[in-house]
């Protein structure tokens, strides 16, 4: 599994319950979050953009969302090259 830097975008792979995100979505790594005793997979806290504005912040597994080779506030020269 690929991890994200921060302030790399990312695309949901599924809904996120209780919140206005859905899959195809797409956010930006804020911080990375350890493993814990209730969850055991490393996550993310994310914040969702649509159209240019802020949907949501949430924190959700690292198996959610699939990194994208694009960062915030970056232009083409400076992007995150595709693993």
């Amino acid at each position: 599994m690929t991890s994200a830097a921060l302030f790399q975008w990312v695309v949901f792979n599924r809904d996120v319950p209780d919140s206005f995100v859905k899959v195809g979505d797409r956010a930006v790594v804020v911080d990375h979050l350890p493993p814990s005793s209730s969850q055991v997979e490393p996550g993310y806290t994310l914040e969702v953009f649509k159209a240019g504005e802020t949907l949501d912040v949430v924190s959700v597994p690292i198996s959610w969302v699939t990194p994208l080779p694009e960062v915030w506030g970056k232009n083409d020269s400076q992007q995150i090259k595709a693993s």
